[in-house]
């Protein structure tokens, strides 16, 4: 390191960052990167998220828990699993297993880790992991925070594969732990 600067790869020349905000949810920050190819230099940005993880949660008979809630960014009602931020130094099973009983009341064992993406490389160092968790029943209400409101179904693998064609799911990370599930075959 030279002056804060990092060399990664000896091609690119990247410094300390900024904040620029800081939410609840995300931090955004900026900082110089040089690329040595051009020894051009300019500000890359980064929005800095907890970890996340999603549930794909399998009842005795092989269904899978879903939920229905509003998203904001797209303005509607969006058909997902459960999921949520991980909490710091919490390790993404027990968040999941945590998730899933707040947002839908269930509860089940085996919980293990079949996949793991990072949601956009380009602005973004989180990574959102898959949790299965398997013979999972409903033991209690749901708890939900107070700007949730959370509808849970149950549906086949037959029904998610007609609703994912038909565009019902189309939330990426949703249909990434969809995918580390079918390809898994538990």
């Amino acid at each position: 390191m030279d002056n804060g600067r990092i060399a990664v790869g000896q091609r690119w020349d990247i410094f300390p960052d900024r904040v620029i905000l800081e939410t609840p949810v995300m931090t955004i920050k900026a900082g110089p990167v040089c690329c040595r190819r051009s020894g051009k230099q300019k500000d890359f940005y980064l929005l800095d998220f907890p970890d996340w993880v999603n549930v794909v949660a399998l009842t005795p008979e092989r269904k899978v828990v879903m939920i229905r809630q509003f998203r904001y960014g797209s303005n509607r009602m969006e058909v997902e699993i459960p999921g949520g931020m991980v909490n710091a130094q919490e390790p993404p099973i027990e968040a999941g297993c945590r998730e899933l009983l707040e947002e839908t009341g269930y509860a089940g064992c085996n919980a293990r880790i079949i996949g793991r993406v990072c949601p956009n490389p380009a602005l973004q160092r989180n990574y959102c992991y898959t949790v299965l968790v398997q013979k999972a029943v409903k033991v209690t209400e749901p708890s939900m925070d107070d700007m949730e409101d959370i509808e849970s179904f149950l549906l086949t693998e037959k029904e998610i594969s007609s609703r994912i064609a038909a565009g019902d799911i189309d939330h990426g990370l949703v249909l990434n732990a969809l995918m580390f599930y079918l390809n898994s075959r538990v």
